[in-house]
């Protein structure tokens, strides 16, 4: 996976409790995002495949933070007869991948299949972690139970669950949620908040607009004269370097600077 410069990057695990509690202001913050942003969701994978059963400071860990996000957000609740009715297992793998299967066959229901999880999990107390209980989500979802069944554990989809972990790592990611917003090759932390969208949609207008302001111009003088080797000698850039300078980034339009510059030397210490 590459790195896409005016891309906003949302960065979660669908059995990540904190995630869960995100999803509204998510919701607010994507339907007012600029029309010059893509969105894109990204699994980071919170905890791998295992059938031991969770630790009981992990259990108490995470009931722990289930109470401090019912304070934090308000009318959010969890079930907590979860811990009483499963086993539970820390594995999140499985839920991810389930997302990734939905993705390859339907994916404008992977949005669906998320939440259908998450109310599973944090309302229905069944346990994710277990294959019976994406494939229900799945049906819910109405997608192809069969397909699903088959890509859910397939290679293909751990490759592609193994290539967004470590895409997140890439991005700088460590807890969930997270968002990176790239711009001119450079990623910025946008502050989470689980509350409302504003401050968040505050942060992102405020990087645009700095991305804006520090756009680099053509150099072009009006004065196209191309020689032998297709170089301009009003602007000193390469033809092709003329041709794409729109579709360059800031980044590399100062690269193409650099070189016309070091062009316009050489060219003038050859007149001398």
């Amino acid at each position: 996976m590459k790195i896409e410069n005016n891309t906003l990057y949302y960065i979660y695990d669908p059995m990540c409790s904190w995630c869960y509690a995100f999803e509204l202001s998510l919701s607010g913050l994507q339907k007012q995002l600029s029309q010059s942003l893509s969105f894109k969701a990204i699994l980071g994978g919170l905890a791998a495949d295992t059938v031991e059963p969770m630790p009981a400071e992990t259990q108490a860990m995470i009931q722990k933070a289930w109470h401090r996000i019912e304070q934090t957000v308000p009318n959010l609740h969890f079930n907590f007869a979860f811990w009483s009715e499963n086993t539970p297992l820390r594995s999140t793998y499985p839920a991810c991948r389930a997302l990734l299967a939905a993705e390859q066959q339907a994916p404008e229901l992977v949005s669906a299949l998320r939440k259908n999880i998450q109310h599973a999990y944090y309302q229905e107390a069944k346990n994710p972690s277990l294959d019976s209980t994406l494939i229900a989500c799945a049906k819910k979802t109405e997608l192809n139970i069969e397909k699903f069944s088959a890509k859910l554990n397939s290679t293909e989809i751990k490759i592609k669950l193994a290539e967004q972990v470590q895409f997140a790592r890439t991005l700088g990611v460590n807890s969930y949620p997270s968002l990176r917003l790239v711009l001119e090759d450079e990623v910025h932390n946008i502050a989470i908040n689980y509350a409302e969208a504003a401050p968040m949609l505050t942060q992102i207008n405020a990087l645009l607009q700095k991305q804006k302001n520090a756009i680099v111009e053509s150099p072009c003088i009006r004065q196209c004269c191309l020689n032998n080797d297709d170089i301009c000698l009003g602007c000193f850039r390469a033809l092709d370097e003329i041709t794409q300078w729109s579709y360059y980034s800031n980044s590399e339009k100062q690269s193409v600077l650099d070189h016309a510059g070091q062009r316009k030397t050489t060219y003038n210490k050859d007149l001398i």
